[in-house]
């Protein structure tokens, strides 16, 4: 260091600016590479924030309405029994902008004797055959049109499959892990108030993973005449205005 400051002293009055201002532009040169280095980490983690954060999954009604939409107020049980007949139930999700795979979950109380099947759908441009109409609550104008595809295999997750003699239904478990998250401990439920949660088989892949379009499906309920006929002289039948049931669907990345 001594010997720095003596060559310095030696150097004339030009010589002596130039070094001090090489100095401090190396000084700068120094901080600025510093301030640039915080900067590109800070945006390089950014980056990876953006990369890493999960994706969104959100359910709607069909055509990607509001969940509200999704209104299945209009079933006629009587009519149902009379005639066999289905009714149908469009809803959709999207997987977000990355497409991930997803499980759907089905949850139903078991008043009335319904069979649940889950469809894929696709969105087509008329009516037809195995074609679903879809038009938004209090609005009859405005019809999309869903055409009914591969059926997905549900697997039920909490059924008591020793239950079916009771009147011919298979039951929801009421003391295990599902039925422990539904009701408290010390809740006393009526038999048929205690769900059966069904999950889909086998993850969904998202059918349209190049475009914004999102995935859309068809809920089947269906009047199980099988079951009806088997031991329902002391069961209270399903009317109308007496028996009712709980539906209700969720989504979830999958695990698997």
């Amino acid at each position: 260091m001594k010997k720095i400051i003596d060559k310095f002293h030696k150097l004339n009055t030009i010589q002596k600016i130039e070094f001090v201002l090489a100095l401090l532009f190396s000084v700068m040169l120094v901080i600025g590479f510093s301030v640039y280095a915080w900067f590109s980490h800070t945006n390089n983690i950014e980056t990876m924030t953006k990369i890493k954060e999960p994706d969104n999954l959100d359910i709607r009604a069909g055509n990607f309405d509001q969940i509200v939409n999704f209104d299945l107020s209009d079933i006629d049980i009587e009519e149902m029994a009379k005639t066999s007949k289905s009714q149908y139930y469009v809803f959709s999700v999207s997987a977000g902008d990355y497409k991930i795979k997803y499980d759907i979950q089905l949850a139903h109380t078991t008043n009335i004797p319904f069979k649940y099947t889950l469809w894929k759908a696709t969105q087509v441009e008329s009516d037809g055959t195995d074609v679903v109409q879809y038009h938004p609550l209090d609005d009859d104008t405005t019809i999309t049109y869903y055409k009914k595809g591969e059926e997905i295999v549900l697997e039920d997750l909490n059924a008591d499959n020793d239950s079916d003699s009771y009147f011919g239904r298979t039951l929801a478990e009421t003391s295990e892990t599902y039925y422990n998250k539904t009701y408290n401990h010390n809740d006393e439920p009526e038999i048929y108030s205690v769900p059966v949660y069904s999950k889909t088989q086998s993850p969904i892949d998202p059918q349209n993973k190049g475009s914004d379009q999102h995935d859309y499906f068809i809920l089947e309920l269906k009047w199980d005449n099988e079951l009806a006929a088997t031991s329902f002289s002391k069961w209270n039948k399903a009317e109308n205005n007496k028996e009712t049931d709980i539906i209700y669907i969720t989504v979830s990345r999958s695990t698997s």
